[in-house]
């Protein structure tokens, strides 16, 4: 969104408390107003607000309306073009969005205010337009929604308070709620009317006093700050939590806290436009919090994830007929896990299909957000449409190493740039520099994308026995011709050029930069197998083999081009390709299988000397 520096509008409240009476006389819990019985004993009310960060934003909330987050700060302001365009879910607040109060109910998209646009005399102040909402039953429980305001002042405070508890105002009984109207409305009148036309609320001066001592008990520290000269430089949040609970102190008492259960939510997520997966905290077991879970979010909850420890989980799914059950996120909440590294043989995340929970031993090392947006993954599998997308971007990558690759052996002459005479030896070929390329490129682009996670790239020792029975294949494949070696290797018959360049050096750079860099580029939106899953061609597998199939044709095919005497050889053409592709799933297979880059590169390696043997015995 554009954010344009706004002028805060002219407040019709004294700076001094007013002068119908003072704070001393003012008992404030139980609340001051008339008709409030009188409790033995103050008690406390719970600390229902929090201030949460996620990054450099930092939004105040309410534990019993985690869906309700409340942006505020200093200047903000949006214009009306821009406010009227904002995602679905907004509410802007007394002076936000500098265009005429609106109600986008198609949108969702809601404008509270008597600044702009408007007759300000005949029009509402923010928080009566907010109980009007309320009132006109404003579904703000169905969805995520964001509120925004620029400055905490008490018409703003009582707008946000009221949504913040919509569903407990909908629950007080008569009395209650009629001091609250009560107490917004001779808000509403002095913010948008000014104090001199208080009488126009029409109410009996013992209750106008009284309210009034209200509305200066809740705004004596905004009316000090002022004082100070600090308001501009105060953390709103803070303070608007502070007064917040104020509020509370006023219109709630202790009992009516009974059923609250302090569930702290901690992160959430959008799995599907009706279901979200939530990180909550909580003194109780999953059971005993499930009715309290139902009662904050209704049936939006598809899965929940209760914090129990420091790095310790249990994981229900609330939802039964979600299209997928715990397993699959169980399947990538290992797959993205530091803990657990995708390695199940011991502690992981598992269970049942409906409840579950994080590694026993070890506990977990995501944090929520990470929890719920593994589980979102796990949800929104990727169409065709993506998968295609990801690889053209991942073919992008290769195609530029291997360019760059290919760019260095034409030029590859390091015994002139060293101005030595040597006999020729395997670092001065041509070959030995594209090989260096691709091992330099590829870990350059290695440590630069996997070095957060590099298990998911196979920088893991193996794992499991299964994966030799791929060897025979890939065997196969490299004595079809499925791996690229330079025919000047084979001619010259260099034994030390052949090992280090062709047995060892080619097979290395080509693991690396087909089953580690691609093959962990596909895989981080999609299913792959592990060394206990059942077997399967993954799509990363069959993304790889393509690219590494490409690879190979192209060097052969420009080998073919270069000897223009020689007709192509279609035999050999089909030949290379079928062993390229065979050699490219075996290896791919085995890199998931074993779960470890490295067998594969033992495997090509294997394939290779395999090819040199079978070469010179044919011979």
């Amino acid at each position: 969104m554009g954010i344009a520096m706004g002028v805060s509008p002219d407040k019709n409240h004294d700076d001094q408390p007013n002068s119908t009476g003072g704070m001393a006389d003012v008992d404030l819990n139980p609340a001051v107003l008339p008709g409030r019985p009188k409790q033995g004993g103050t008690g406390n009310l719970p600390e229902r607000y929090a201030i949460k960060t996620n990054g450099n934003e930092r939004v105040l909330t309410c534990l019993e309306a985690p869906n309700l987050n409340v942006h505020i700060e200093a200047g903000m302001a949006f214009s009306g073009s821009v406010a009227r365009k904002s995602p679905p879910g907004t509410i802007f607040l007394d002076g936000v969005a500098q265009c005429e109060p609106f109600m986008d109910h198609e949108r969702q998209v809601y404008n509270l205010d008597h600044h702009e646009g408007c007759v300000r005399s005949f029009t509402l102040a923010a928080c009566e337009q907010a109980l009007v909402m309320y009132m006109k039953g404003l579904d703000l429980q169905s969805r995520e929604w964001n509120i925004f305001a620029n400055e905490p002042d008490l018409d703003t405070l009582l707008s946000i308070w009221i949504i913040l508890n919509h569903a407990r105002i909908g629950r007080q009984d008569v009395n209650q709620r009629r001091l609250l109207f009560a107490l917004v409305r001779y808000e509403g009148i002095i913010d948008a009317l000014g104090l001199e036309l208080k009488e126009l609320s029409a109410f009996p001066a013992e209750l106008m006093r009284k309210i009034q001592r209200v509305i200066d008990h809740l705004r004596s520290e905004e009316v000090a700050l002022k004082k100070q000269g600090v308001w501009g430089k105060t953390d709103f949040l803070g303070y608007a939590a502070a007064i917040l609970h104020k509020i509370d102190q006023i219109f709630y008492k202790p009992s009516d806290f009974a059923d609250y259960l302090g569930v702290e939510e901690l992160a959430r997520v959008d799995l599907t436009d009706q279901r979200i997966a939530a990180v909550v905290e909580a003194d109780m077991g999953i059971y005993e919090i499930e009715p309290h879970l139902n009662k904050l979010y209704g049936s939006r909850l598809g899965v929940v994830f209760l914090k129990k420890g420091l790095r310790t989980y249990t994981v229900r799914q609330m939802d039964l007929f979600m299209p997928i059950t715990l397993e699959d996120i169980y399947d990538r909440l290992n797959f993205v896990d530091p803990a657990v590294k995708n390695r199940t043989l011991g502690h992981k995340w598992g269970g049942a299909a409906d409840i579950g929970g994080s590694p026993r031993e070890t506990g977990t090392q995501l944090q929520p957000l990470e929890i719920v947006h593994a589980c979102r993954q796990a949800i929104r599998k990727p169409d065709w449409g993506q998968k295609t997308y990801r690889l053209a971007l991942t073919t992008v990558l290769v195609g530029f190493i291997v360019l760059c690759a290919h760019i260095v052996r034409l030029i590859w002459d390091p015994a002139k740039w060293l101005a030595i005479e040597t006999p020729a030896a395997f670092w001065t070929s041509p070959d030995f520099g594209f090989m260096l390329t691709l091992l330099t490129a590829s870990a350059i682009s290695l440590v630069l994308i996997a070095r957060s996670h590099p298990w998911q790239y196979g920088w893991l020792s193996p794992i499991g026995k299964q994966w030799w029975l791929l060897l025979p294949a890939a065997l196969v494949g490299g004595i079809a011709g499925g791996l690229w070696a330079p025919e000047s290797l084979v001619e010259k018959q260099s034994l030390g050029s052949l090992l280090v360049i062709g047995v060892l050096g080619l097979p290395l750079a080509a693991e690396m930069l087909f089953r580690s860099l691609a093959h962990g580029l596909l895989a981080q939106d999609a299913r792959t197998q592990r060394y206990d899953s059942r077997w399967f061609i993954a799509w990363p597998v069959i993304g790889s083999t393509l690219l590494y199939t490409a690879f190979v044709m192209a060097l052969f095919l420009s080998n073919q081009a270069g000897n223009v005497y020689t007709p192509l050889d279609w035999g050999k053409t089909a030949l290379t390709l079928s062993g390229a592709l065979l050699l490219g799933l075996a290896a791919g297979m085995v890199r998931e299988r074993s779960q470890s880059l490295w067998t594969a590169v033992v495997f090509h390696m294997l394939a290779a000397a395999a090819a040199f043997l079978a070469h010179y015995l044919l011979q």
